[in-house]
């Protein structure tokens, strides 16, 4: 595994951060009550409240405690937290990848932070039967040294519930220059949150409505539950390494501001597919741009895992909203439980003169989709 944080003169671009694992052994030994020993007892972090190292297998009561990764994980108490600072860069953007699960309460939440940037997550909703998930979380570095924070806001009964954690890391994002002849920034979603090549469930984007701080540069996600962010290692992506997975309905969606002339034609064009991950069937998108709408099912080719598809709008202001959610509530067919959804990649937008009637009326729509399905294979 490459990473780039080599000292701690030297600032983050992608990798975990030290002892983002919790695996160091600390100075005096895993303990076996797990309470932390003092504010210095996790090696590389700093402990304030009641926070505990767990090791896998841990049983509580009649419960079995998860560990995401590895032998260990630390769990935080009621207002407990870590913290640990990290080198930045002034001025740049980071994102936060993270795994987290819940143990006794069923409205257990994470509050992340790199003061004064703060998001608190809600770890309520179980995307799969592992019972935890990776998460991601951007900031905008104000200084070049970030102290990142992790603290348990709930107050329980009892103290010792709270959010595990495991597997932290952090990026440097770039912002990808706008393509020739599409609108859409970073429209192939290859920039985007660190990702551990060992963990197989993507990362979560939580509801973040700041396109300047986003751990997807370029878009937001501006709905109450996640989508995940996939890639070509252990799922189908349409083109390219990454995409989105459209999770939950209208309750995940993503969208992004895009530049556009007022009163010329325009048109939205993007890949549909299955992630090839067991997810139940049927799979659409309502895919938006501008005052247009249009329900997409996905019924692909018997040889391919994707469609191209399409939506024809004329701008009406110099900024055109697009926006993609699911149609469906999908879960998987193997459990029915963890949820999935269509993907959706390539997404372009661009003038489309001329070529407008080619996807104008229903009548010629499937006309209009077959065609650019035939010049995108062609490309």
């Amino acid at each position: 595994m490459n990473i780039a944080y080599i000292s701690k003169s030297t600032s983050f671009i992608a990798g975990p951060v030290p002892n983002g694992d919790f695996e160091l052994t600390p100075s005096g030994g895993f303990s076996n009550e797990g309470i932390v020993d003092g504010p210095a007892g996790i090696p590389n972090w700093k402990a304030n409240g009641t926070v505990e190292l767990v090791e896998s297998g841990q049983k509580q009561g009649g419960m079995i405690l998860i560990v995401p990764q590895g032998r260990h994980a630390v769990r935080l108490g009621n207002d407990a937290e870590i913290s640990q600072q990290v080198k930045v860069e002034k001025g740049s953007v980071y994102s936060v990848t993270f795994s987290a699960a819940r143990t006794c309460a069923q409205l257990e939440s994470l509050n992340v932070s790199v003061p004064p940037a703060s998001q608190t997550i809600d770890l309520q909703t179980l995307y799969n039967v592992q019972g935890w998930d990776p998460y991601a979380w951007a900031f905008a570095a104000e200084e070049d040294n970030a102290m990142l924070v992790f603290r348990n806001p709930g107050m329980e009964d009892d103290p010792t519930c709270g959010p595990i954690i495991d597997d932290v890391a952090i990026k440097k994002l770039f912002t990808p220059d706008m393509p020739k002849d599409n609108a859409v920034i970073n429209g192939d979603f290859e920039e985007g949150p660190w990702m551990f090549p060992n963990i197989s469930l993507g990362v979560l984007l939580p509801t973040n409505l700041d396109e300047e701080t986003s751990s997807l540069p370029g878009w937001i996600v501006e709905s109450n539950r996640a989508v995940r962010y996939i890639d070509s290692y252990h799922y189908a992506v349409p083109q390219g390494k990454r995409a989105i997975e459209l999770l939950s309905g209208k309750e995940g969606i993503i969208s992004q501001m895009v530049e556009t002339s007022p009163n010329k034609p325009y048109t939205l064009t993007f890949s549909l597919g299955h992630a090839n991950d067991k997810c139940k069937q049927p799979l659409a998108v309502m895919a938006f741009a501008g005052d247009q709408a249009q329900n997409v099912h996905y019924a692909p080719n018997s040889n391919s895992t994707f469609q191209a598809a399409g939506v024809n709008f004329t701008a009406k202001a110099e900024r055109t909203r697009i926006a993609f959610y699911s149609v469906y509530y999908n879960t998987r067919t193997d459990d029915m439980s963890s949820l999935c959804g269509p993907v959706v990649d390539d997404v372009r937008v661009w003038f489309s003169g001329s070529w407008r009637n080619g996807f104008g009326g229903s009548g010629r729509l499937a006309v209009g989709l077959a065609f650019w399905l035939f010049v995108w294979v062609l490309v």
